[in-house]
């Protein structure tokens, strides 16, 4: 990936929408993120910022930016999708099955799908083409 700082804030957009669906952002889902981000993410490609902190933790700051203002969760999975679309060539299938996998993680995570995060899931199947 050419730039995993901007790779990563999307991913923050896309499970930010799908824990954000159904209007509310609940403990658990904020616990998987955290469980995603330490064991899916974070040793994905070893890239770290300025600060010697690892670049997947920008999905958590992204996340956190996003609920703290309320950003409804089309935008939000919008702002995926736009970052999707302008660099698919650069992820490749495992990566694509990795993204998939965390955001049903983190959509299960309250033990139940609801429909709006089923919704979120399919149109994110379509689109990884996964």
């Amino acid at each position: 990936m050419k730039d995993s700082r901007k790779f990563y804030k999307a991913l923050g957009d896309l499970f930010y929408a799908i824990a954000a669906a159904d209007d509310t952002v609940r403990a658990e889902e904020k616990t998987q993120l955290d469980k995603e981000i330490q064991f899916a993410w974070k040793h994905y490609d070893n890239s770290t910022d300025r600060f010697g902190s690892d670049r997947a933790f920008l999905t958590e700051f992204e996340f956190e930016a996003m609920e703290d203002s309320m950003i409804p969760a089309e935008e939000a999975y919008n702002a995926f999708e736009a970052y999707f679309n302008d660099h698919q060539q650069e992820i490749d299938t495992h990566t694509r099955v990795r993204v998939f996998n965390s955001a049903r993680h983190i959509a299960e995570a309250t033990r139940k799908l609801n429909k709006e995060e089923t919704k979120y899931l399919i149109r994110l199947k379509n689109l990884l083409r996964v």
